[in-house]
């Protein structure tokens, strides 16, 4: 990771440009890979980085970023994962009903890459729901 890279991760707030966007994208993200993460942790790293670079193709810095939020993220759901998780769609949600462009950050293409057959069934059924909360939600628009 780049310094420059690390700033913007650590300042974000006053430094980077659209950063609720990003964060808001980020928690989606977060919430879609964290029930399947600690089984498929390099697979969903390189997925991350490849669809960060779609989405923000001509930002090296705000890729890394939003790589770099989704891990703080994920760690954040899976440290207490009864009260993140809850949190997180409470918050998805509040943002979606306040401001309905954030409906058009929720890309379900992506998102779908990160759905994981090789888990056991409680977290499969975990993720399915938060993909199909994710999808309401990206209907909102």
């Amino acid at each position: 990771m780049s310094i420059k890279t690390w700033f913007l991760t650590t300042f974000r707030e006053p430094f980077l440009y659209h950063y609720t966007s990003l964060e808001f994208r980020a928690k989606v993200f977060a919430l879609i890979i964290a029930p399947s993460y600690e089984s498929a942790k390099e697979y969903d790293h390189n997925l991350l980085k490849g669809i960060a670079a779609q989405i923000y193709e001509s930002d090296k810095h705000r890729q890394g970023v939003f790589t770099n939020i989704v891990k703080e993220y994920i760690s954040v759901i899976l440290r207490n994962p009864s009260v993140a998780y809850d949190e997180f769609v409470k918050e998805i949600n509040r943002k979606v009903k306040t401001d309905k462009k954030l409906a058009e950050k929720i890309n379900m293409e992506h998102l779908s890459r990160f759905l994981n057959t090789n888990i056991s069934e409680d977290r499969r059924l975990l993720q399915q729901r938060i993909f199909e909360f994710l999808e309401e939600q990206s209907k909102t628009i």
